[in-house]
């Protein structure tokens, strides 16, 4: 049967499936490069437009946010600290777009990491929207946020434990106790560099 099929014909189908695969693939990558210019401007309303109602976010082995509720909290706090992402390396199949990602948040800057480096993030896509979000950061990024981690949460129970109350933030993060938190990261980060002297 394919002996009696038009060779010319068969190219021009195939040419635009090819077409149309490239035409969706470059689509999701401007809808994620797109998003990242909302996060990166902190305009937390439209960047949310750009995911289900129900998208799952999971920072793989710490924590998964479901829906647009916890969503918004979490995208509210990434504004709140100024958290500007890069994206590299984007690619698209089917309806999955993967790329290496940096990220810059005044909390993590102001404690004394630059960057924080994702190994992967990945976006699933559904019907032109965001279903489900994972990622994942490098195990250096991993080991370097931990240690921060604990490091200041110990020096905050021995030294500020007033403060480390204050910092439960039972009515969620706002713009004043985000300064509360960057005012004890600074004072953190000063004892521990005279303490190294």
């Amino acid at each position: 049967m394919w002996r009696f099929v038009n060779k010319s014909i068969l190219a021009v189908c195939l040419s635009g499936l090819c077409l149309l695969m490239s035409s969706c693939a470059s689509d999701l990558k401007g809808r994620v490069e797109a998003m990242v210019e909302a996060h990166n401007s902190h305009d937390v309303e439209r960047e949310l437009s750009f995911y289900t109602d129900d998208a799952r976010y999971e920072m793989v082995g710490a924590w998964v946010r479901q829906g647009k509720e916890e969503l918004r909290r979490l995208l509210e706090k990434d504004a709140i600290f100024n958290s500007q992402i890069f994206l590299t390396d984007v690619e698209v199949a089917g309806d999955v777009v993967t790329c290496q990602a940096k990220e810059q948040n005044d909390l993590f800057m102001t404690a004394g990491i630059d960057a924080l480096d994702y190994e992967f993030w990945q976006f699933g896509f559904e019907d032109g929207l965001i279903k489900a979000v994972r990622a994942k950061h490098t195990k250096e990024t991993t080991a370097a946020m931990k240690e921060l981690t604990l490091s200041f949460r110990r020096w905050v129970s021995e030294r500020r434990s007033q403060e480390s109350a204050d910092l439960r933030f039972e009515g969620g993060l706002t713009e004043e106790n985000a300064s509360k938190v960057l005012k004890l990261v600074r004072e953190w980060r000063e004892d521990m560099k005279g303490k190294k002297q």
